[in-house]
């Protein structure tokens, strides 16, 4: 199975993982596949720049923890 065909997979899905650190939010960020075997593939994926600044707002300036960005 090449990388095309398994993100073409409805069983895929991303997951986004923040924490918050001395130097402000750290994201983590990877892409899970669920093969016709039966078994988990999990590949680390660059964080969109979209979703961290998304993320940022809702952590951050709509709770007061962060400095504006």
């Amino acid at each position: 199975m090449s990388i095309t065909e398994a993100f073409e997979n409805t069983s895929s899905y991303g997951v986004t993982y923040v924490s918050l650190g001395d130097t402000g939010l750290q994201f983590e960020s990877e892409a899970t596949i669920h093969l016709d075997d039966g078994s988990l593939l999990t590949l680390r994926m660059p964080t969109r720049q979209h979703e961290k600044m998304a993320i940022h707002d809702v952590i951050c300036l709509q709770n007061g923890l962060c400095l504006a960005a």
